[in-house]
């Protein structure tokens, strides 16, 4: 008795999610670049001719800040890539994740180059 294809059950393979790990790594790696770009510029700092001068205006209160920042996102990229990993049949965490790292050049630029920042010492 021979069986027809319909009955026979395939083992379904269960695929990695080398799109959204190669988009988590690309968004990860160009928004700390950016956040240590805007942390500690190449050439001259325009800052405001009052005194005292505002706190975003010192560079070590940016390299903390950007510190913090920096450690926020290997956070949320580590995350994104363990749920990519792990969870290969529901993608939305991993989905979510790089949506974040997307958001993060922004909300990174702004809180290192504008907001006061804090001093690491």
């Amino acid at each position: 008795m021979t069986t027809a294809r319909s009955d026979m059950v395939r083992p379904e393979r269960a695929s990695i999610s080398w799109g959204l790990m190669l988009a988590a790594t690309l968004l990860a790696g160009v928004t700390v670049a950016l956040v240590w770009f805007a942390a500690v510029p190449w050439g001259p700092l325009v800052c405001p001719a009052i005194y005292p001068a505002p706190r975003n205006c010192f560079a070590s209160d940016r390299a903390g800040t950007a510190l913090v920042v920096t450690i926020v996102l290997l956070a949320v990229y580590l995350a994104t890539m363990v749920m990519a990993l792990i969870d290969r049949r529901d993608r939305r965490l991993a989905t979510v994740g790089v949506i974040l790292l997307a958001i993060a050049p922004v909300i990174s630029y702004v809180s290192v180059a504008w907001i006061p920042g804090f001093p690491l010492s």
